[in-house]
């Protein structure tokens, strides 16, 4: 089964697009940056530079191979 991959041009859109589901401030949690320093990324009072970036995908990336192998098991 192939997988759509989404791209997004800044940290703005991508927020955007995971915001019914992931806030700011627990991306920053899933990517182990500083909350304040996401929010800033996010508003763009300070710009994202291309370390941090990588770091985002990859913690992202391997938050979704953990968040597929969560499973609810009925009572």
């Amino acid at each position: 089964m192939q997988m759509n991959q989404y791209n997004y041009n800044n940290l703005e859109e991508l927020l955007d697009a995971l915001s019914p589901y992931i806030s700011a401030r627990a991306l920053a949690r899933i990517c182990d940056i500083n909350e304040g320093q996401m929010l800033q990324y996010k508003s763009g009072v300070r710009r994202i530079g291309s370390k941090n970036i990588a770091k985002i995908n990859e913690k992202l990336n391997n938050f979704a191979i953990e968040l597929q192998k969560v499973k609810l098991l009925g009572a």
